[in-house]
């Protein structure tokens, strides 16, 4: 019988093999390896005995194997295996881990237990938390979310087919017609919304291109699907090295930042789509304020500490957005305080990521500098 520390080892290193396979793309490869190493971690987490002093050491490997079946989608065996680790007596950070993991686990099993089939074309997102309790009242935070995926969605489809960065006006019609973006069903029970994408037209002509050009449909939510899980696993300096464009860039995190859990409402957002028969989920679990302190950090490493952090909550109200300058402007109504502030937004994130909140009552964080302040994101003043 292999050691504990071997089966670790050997486990790990096959966990990595299939980490680099699901990057790439290569998932039938990513879930074999998966398997593999899951075979290998709860093997090494049985040998050690329910007691104080095999811990932590026990409740880390159920945990890891929990992940791995997760990754491996053996969802009932994750499930188990969780439930193994909480048995034992494990530390309160591996203990909070294991439920984390739990809800993950649950929610994946509630996409399977609603008998929801998608097309190739297809791909449902799913919103999870206090929010479904709440009845109808919680469709404001599932359709909020529905809004900014259709806008991340048609950013990706000029990101792809090369267009420059879109400052103002609408999606070109040759763009939306090609790629129509439909809600093919929406289940208020599950709060759950599936979103059907047209197939392109191989013929279309866009502006700046000699011969037609067309990106398929499934390409395009794919890779919305790596940048979700870059974005959730990896962070910002690799997110930046998929989407180079730095306006492209700003506009995804804006984007995602927003469909994002919220914490309380909103503790989970997911994505499905069917790849090769096989669901391929995505579920987004960091918080915005976990979000927004990885991005802070990422920001202070590398542009400076010259900032000084600002938020501020209120009416948003008016809008300049020049077409041949980084930044706009909008101006915010601090009613209680008697306070007005006109406020810098980046070009990349007026149009999707705040004009939806003219006239509403926000929340903006950003940063002073040389007596300016400037956005960097902006969410309902109730979250």
């Amino acid at each position: 019988m292999q050691s504990v520390e071997k089966l670790h080892i050997n486990a790990m290193n096959l966990a990595e093999e299939a980490f680099i396979a699901q990057r790439i793309g290569d998932h039938p490869r990513a879930l074999t390896l998966f398997s593999e190493a899951l075979t290998l971690e709860k093997q090494a987490a049985e040998q050690l005995p329910i007691n104080i002093n095999s811990e932590p050491t026990r409740s880390i490997l159920y945990r890891s194997a929990a992940s791995l079946a997760y990754n491996a989608k053996d969802y009932e065996l994750a499930d188990r295996l969780v439930a193994m680790g909480l048995s034992g007596y494990p530390p309160t950070d591996i203990r909070e881990e294991l439920k984390n993991l739990y809800e993950d686990v649950n929610f994946m099993r509630h996409l399977k237990s609603k008998g929801l089939i998608l097309a190739k074309n297809q791909w449902l997102m799913t919103i999870a938390g206090d929010a479904v309790k709440y009845g109808g009242a919680a469709a404001d935070y599932l359709m909020m979310r529905v809004d900014r995926v259709s806008s991340l969605f048609y950013r990706t489809v000029e990101r792809m087919l090369k267009q420059p960065y879109r400052a103002s006006g609408g999606v070109d019609n040759r763009v939306k017609q090609s790629y129509a973006l439909f809600i093919n069903s929406f289940k208020p029970s599950s709060f759950a919304v599936s979103f059907q994408v047209g197939t392109p037209d191989p013929q279309m002509e866009l502006p700046g291109f000699e011969k037609p050009v067309a990106i398929e449909s499934d390409v395009v939510v794919d890779e919305i699907m790596n940048c979700f899980e870059i974005f959730e696993s990896d962070g910002p300096e690799k997110l930046k090295e998929r989407i180079v464009d730095e306006n492209y860039y700003e506009n995804f995190v804006g984007l995602v930042k927003q469909i994002a859990p919220d914490g309380k409402n909103v503790k989970l957002v997911g994505f499905t789509a069917i790849r090769e028969g096989k669901d391929r989920p995505v579920a987004l679990r960091k918080s915005r304020q976990e979000i927004h302190k990885d991005f802070q950090k990422f920001l202070t490493e590398n542009q400076g500490t010259d900032r000084v952090p600002f938020s501020c909550s209120g009416i948003l109200r008016h809008a300049h957005s020049p077409l041949r300058r980084k930044y706009g402007t909008v101006g915010l109504i601090e009613k209680e305080a008697n306070k007005h502030y006109v406020i810098k937004v980046p070009i990349s994130l007026m149009k999707d990521v705040v004009q939806p909140f003219y006239e509403e009552r926000v929340t903006i964080h950003g940063y002073e500098k040389d007596g300016k302040v400037y956005l960097q994101e902006i969410n309902p003043e109730s979250d």
